[in-house]
């Protein structure tokens, strides 16, 4: 990944693709999504999805019977943790 600023209108010459190596867009390091401009709305994007998922499985555990308190500490668990 080459990383640029999205406001320098500048071109850059690339070199030719090495064999075996993908060029990408944004890429993922230690949790956090970082784009090729620098932007966080990737990482943004990938941390709203990620706890929609989770508030439907939380919704889900509710309709099945789960008592407030063990819903609280599942909740807690999944979607807290995540966004902290």
């Amino acid at each position: 990944m080459i990383v640029r600023h999205p406001r320098k209108k500048r071109q850059f010459t690339y070199r030719n693709e090495i064999l075996g190596i993908k060029r990408v867009d944004k890429l993922n390091i230690l949790g956090i999504t970082v784009s090729d401009t620098i932007t966080f709305h990737n990482h943004v994007d990938a941390v709203v999805e990620k706890s929609v998922r989770s508030l439907y499985a939380i919704k889900t555990i509710r309709a099945h019977g789960l008592d407030r308190n063990a819903l609280w500490d599942v909740t807690r668990a999944t979607l807290v943790a995540q966004l902290l």
